[in-house]
């Protein structure tokens, strides 16, 4: 879903791929739907912090490849999820990289930086 290189790049490693099997052999079934009540197949495996939003490299391959940091969902209720944080669309990507460079000068420089 993600469109940042960085997470391109990490998605496509052996690493994981054996994470992603990982979760779905343990929760075959998407966690959403059963707290709903409902039965469906895992096939997508969610971030529950997302990866591109971490301001270093090494944050972003700790949350990577954090297993806590994971949640086995069906297709759909992974649009569902990405939608309703606001994750989808060209503006909602504008404004996550505003933020994520307020973050990166707040945490860099400082509070006084001018944004």
């Amino acid at each position: 879903m993600a469109k940042d290189k960085n997470y391109q790049k990490l998605i496509h490693t052996s690493r994981w791929l054996r994470l992603r099997k990982e979760v779905l052999t343990a929760h075959p079934l998407c966690q959403r739907c059963l707290a709903e009540g409902r039965t469906t197949a895992a096939t997508e495996v969610h971030h529950v912090k997302p990866v591109e939003e971490a301001l270093s490299q090494r944050e972003r391959v700790q949350r990577m490849y954090d297993a806590h940091n994971t949640q086995a969902l069906c297709h759909d209720c992974h649009v569902k999820v990405h939608t309703e944080l606001g994750r989808c669309g060209r503006q909602a990507n504008k404004e996550r990289k505003a933020k994520q460079a307020r973050e990166f000068n707040h945490r860099f420089f400082g509070d006084d930086v001018t944004q």
